[in-house]
């Protein structure tokens, strides 16, 4: 999966308003999520834990979620 289909469905899932999960492959990463609304609860990226605070900003938000793949 690419990184904007990946966003995409991150984006639509966090709209429902409700705890929503992710598991698989992005760009060769293999990624675990469990998140509610912009709080990442469960991120890890190949193992490593990228979860973060509850209550951020959508910008924040959208930040952390590709901060780490992009490398």
């Amino acid at each position: 999966m690419y990184l904007q289909e990946f966003t995409k469905e991150i984006k639509q899932k966090r709209l429902t308003g409700n705890w929503y999960n992710f598991v698989g492959v992005v760009e060769g990463k293999n990624i675990r999520l469990k998140g509610f609304k912009t709080w990442l609860q469960v991120y890890t990226i190949n193992g490593i834990d990228n979860s973060n605070c509850m209550e951020r900003s959508i910008k924040q938000f959208n930040n952390d979620l590709i901060k780490e793949l992009q490398r």
